[in-house]
């Protein structure tokens, strides 16, 4: 009796262990990725180029969320406090620096920081181009800049939202080159392209990819570059640092988060199934075919990058406040 009842637990014991290690695989059903933008512009753009590679190389549908509000804060937040078992990943991007900082400006604590994340990777590295209506009568940035010195005030120019990456750029340009405008913030990229395609503002500084259609279509025209280098698909634009205006520069990257407190195993996997996702043949073609620039960057690198970022932006953005 006592042998029939171990042959019993030890067959029972050995039914359940596969069992035990199906439900501990990782992932077992579709991942949520947060963009915390609207559809139609840049980030929503790399955020569905890189969800399909990426989702191949984890083995379940990676699907995205438009989680949107106070330019970018509410769906950061809800990425940031998201629980931690990787099924809820989150579209980090430059922006994300500005807003943190925008809170410290305002005499407020930041809602999140660069620690309260786990860094998977970054992706892309992009620097935004000066737009104008294609039928603008500035037809160079020379012509722009010019009307915009002579006319303190008069012109307006839309972006994403306050301290956004469509902002920071031209506040750059306001500052470097001493020039006064009228800031008209959106709730994402999608809008600020429609006000200035309506001309209800003058200018923009949006970013290759979300850019690239509308010039293809002769609705926008890009004047220059904020980058190092002419990119891709916009080999006729200039920079403004070959233009003699070597302080006017920036770039804008974009990467994947997690809610703090992923087991290892799970982290490991995610940054494992990222960098083949960003040197996927697809995904790169999608990127490079919308103008903007892969550029692969690990979860240690990124992170003491994005630190100095921070640093770097915060001394700026006290700076121009304190001008104003």
């Amino acid at each position: 009796m006592k042998r029939s009842l171990l042959f019993v637990l030890a067959v029972s014991l050995c039914c359940l262990l596969p069992l035990t290690g199906v439900a501990g695989e990782y992932p077992d059903k579709p991942i949520n990725f947060i963009n915390p933008l609207p559809p139609g512009g840049t980030l929503d753009l790399q955020a569905r180029a890189i969800a399909g590679p990426l989702g191949k190389y984890l083995g379940e549908k990676v699907v995205v969320v438009n989680k949107t509000g106070a330019a970018g804060a509410v769906g950061t937040v809800a990425g940031m406090t998201a629980k931690p078992d990787g099924y809820t990943l989150l579209e980090g991007w430059s922006a994300q620096t500005s807003l943190m900082i925008g809170e410290l400006l305002a005499g407020r604590k930041p809602a999140f920081g660069v620690d309260d994340f786990e860094i998977i990777g970054r992706f892309t590295d992009s620097p935004p181009l000066f737009l104008v209506p294609y039928d603008s009568p500035y037809q160079t940035i020379q012509e722009a800049l010019a009307a915009i010195k002579a006319n303190p005030g008069k012109f307006a120019f839309s972006s994403g939202g306050i301290y956004s990456i469509s902002h920071l750029p031209m506040e750059i340009l306001l500052s470097e080159l001493d020039l006064k405008m009228r800031h008209v913030p959106f709730q994402g990229g999608g809008p600020a392209f429609t006000a200035l395609i309506g001309k209800h503002v003058q200018f923009s500084a949006q970013f290759p990819g979300s850019s690239l259609p509308k010039v293809k279509a002769k609705q926008l025209r890009a004047l220059a570059c904020f980058g190092e280098k002419r990119i891709k698909n916009y080999e006729d634009v200039p920079t403004f640092k070959e233009l003699g205006y070597e302080g006017v520069l920036y770039t804008s990257w974009v990467g994947l988060l997690a809610p703090k407190g992923i087991p290892a195993p799970i982290l490991a996997k995610l940054r494992e199934a990222t960098q083949k996702a960003v040197h996927d043949p697809l995904f790169n073609a999608v990127i490079e075919k919308a103008g903007d620039q892969v550029r692969y960057a690990d979860a240690e690198t990124h992170q003491a990058n994005w630190k100095k970022e921070f640093e770097k932006m915060k001394t700026l953005l006290f700076k121009i406040k304190d001008n104003k």
